[in-house]
């Protein structure tokens, strides 16, 4: 049963002709690198912006990030670095996906705004298991019992490590409650996408972006305080808020890259990651004061989240091979004893 099943994964990756390739395990590292530099690259960016330059507009900042995200997605197709789609709007999966992405990034600043850092990252890991759900309801995927194990045990360390102050309000918990499913359903709905359309992610983020933004701009004036219109654009505001921008299209390229071709549950192991050395480069860098169990939780994260990956990459490594040995297999068919080729 698990060869036939394996075997139909790797049938169902032709699509319209072609075969996605998808990417090897050093193409993955690179791609998760890639995407863990740039985010805590964009945290302290984005804390400048906040409290340097008082641009206390989460969504407003939200819109300047997708808007420099599809400059630069512009700037590379004209150099032809890959090919546009064209995408139904009545599409409905295509519709859903501009809402999410248009939804999930305010709510997210708005909750870590309502919320205590440990509040926040109880319900951020709430993600995890909305993921796994939605993964086994709409795709048939099916955790190991090893990655299950690990997983949870990630989720525990990291709580472990983030606990501290819990305030919150109840208008930030309803923030908080109505993004977890949301911000689930992005990420696995990108991946979904991709593989329908069977396009690079640059392609998709050119065909979803315009439209996101229309999405924040309609909801900015619920999630940002008044005021807006009389900032002061400094030259140092100018500055911060460019450079955010450039740091977020590496950011926005990157995730929907983990997203698209490696998958939801990685990148929602990966902002595990980033909490936990977050957490630790912290407090040895910076001095920052943390409990001992605290700092436990974080390396214990750590670790179990690469044992997660060393079990991920057998068990793909096991997958490929038997994709690999159905397909020197001639597809014969056999009927009332004839053999047809």
């Amino acid at each position: 049963v698990e060869k036939i099943q394996t075997f139909r994964q790797f049938r169902h990756t032709k699509i319209a002709g072609k075969i996605m390739k998808p990417p090897n395990h050093c193409d993955e590292i690179l791609i998760l690198f890639f995407n863990f530099v740039s985010t805590v690259a964009i945290t302290f960016i984005n804390k400048a912006c906040f409290s340097r330059i008082s641009f206390v507009y989460p969504a407003a900042l939200s819109n300047i990030h997708f808007v420099v995200s599809l400059i630069g997605i512009e700037v590379l197709y004209k150099f032809k670095v890959f090919e546009r789609i064209s995408v139904p709007f009545k599409d409905i999966n295509f519709l859903v996906m501009i809402l999410l992405v248009g939804l999930v990034t305010p709510l997210n600043n708005t909750s870590l705004k309502l919320n205590s850092v440990g509040f926040y990252q109880i319900f951020k890991l709430l993600v995890t298991p909305v993921v796994v759900f939605l993964e086994y309801f709409l795709d048939d995927k099916i955790l190991s019992h090893k990655r299950g194990l690990y997983l949870v045990l990630v989720c525990i360390s990291v709580l472990v490590s983030s606990i501290g102050e819990m305030e919150f309000s109840l208008k930030g918990t309803l923030c908080a409650s109505l993004w977890v499913p949301l911000a689930a359903g992005y990420k696995v709905q990108w991946g979904r996408l991709k593989r329908s359309y069977n396009c690079s992610t640059l392609a998709l983020m050119r065909a979803v972006l315009p439209y996101a933004i229309v999405v924040q701009s309609a909801i900015a004036p619920i999630v940002d305080p008044p005021g807006i219109l009389d900032f002061n654009w400094t030259t140092e505001a100018i500055f911060w808020i460019t450079l955010s921008g450039l740091s977020a299209f590496l950011v926005n390229y990157s995730g929907f890259l983990v997203m698209g071709n490696i998958g939801a549950l990685a990148h929602v192991l990966l902002g595990q990651l980033k909490a936990a050395m977050i957490i630790i480069g912290a407090a040895f860098i910076f001095g920052s004061r943390y409990t001992s169990l605290q700092m436990i939780g974080a390396i214990a994260g750590i670790v179990f989240i690469l044992l997660y990956s060393h079990v991920t990459i057998k068990e793909k490594d096991k997958k490929g091979k038997i994709a690999s040995s159905y397909n020197r297999i001639p597809l014969v068919l056999m009927e009332k004893g004839i053999e047809k080729s």
